[in-house]
Formats: structure tokens, C-alpha cells, sequence
């Protein structure tokens, strides 16, 4: 072979292996842009699920809604007052 068809292979296999340098590189930019994406759709969806204290529920007998905070009052109450009819020591 010789020193001019060497130069010429050689010259061929770093423009093969900058063409797949390229590519692997293209896909990661594309797996990046997805996951980027996909955590914006995440960030969106954390910011619409309620908080304990914008979350309110109406207990039935109640005519306003308890947060809660309040709801878990009234159980705590309640149970506290079941304690002390059926405590047996």
C-alpha cells in the first residue's frame, strides 16, 4: 500500500469516526431535551397538588369546611372523648 492510499484510509476512518462522534453526540442532546421536558411536566404538576393547608374537606354534620389542620383536630377530639368513655383501667 501505499503512502498516498494510507493517507486516504486513514483520512476516511477519522471522518467515520467523527461522523459517529457526531451522531452519539446528536442523541445525547436529544436525550437531554427530553429529560429537560419531562421535568418541566413534572415541576407543573408539583405546583398544582394542593397543600395541607389549601386542602379542606366538610364533615358531615358540619356546615363549613375544615382544613386540614382543623379536621385533624376534630378527630384528635373525638377519639379523645372515646378514650375516656371506653377506658377501662
Amino acid at each position: 500500500m501505499s503512502f498516498e492510499e494510507e493517507e486516504t484510509l486513514n483520512s476516511r476512518e477519522a471522518f467515520s469516526q467523527e461522523e459517529n462522534i457526531a451522531a452519539a453526540f446528536n442523541a445525547i442532546n436529544e436525550c437531554l431535551q427530553a429529560l429537560s421536558k419531562r421535568i418541566e411536566q413534572l415541576e407543573t404538576k408539583i405546583e398544582e397538588i394542593p397543600t395541607p393547608d389549601k386542602t379542606y374537606y366538610k364533615p358531615k354534620g358540619y356546615e363549613d369546611y375544615l382544613s386540614y389542620r382543623q379536621n385533624l383536630d376534630l378527630i384528635y377530639e373525638k377519639i379523645s372523648k372515646m378514650d375516656g368513655i371506653f377506658h377501662v383501667e
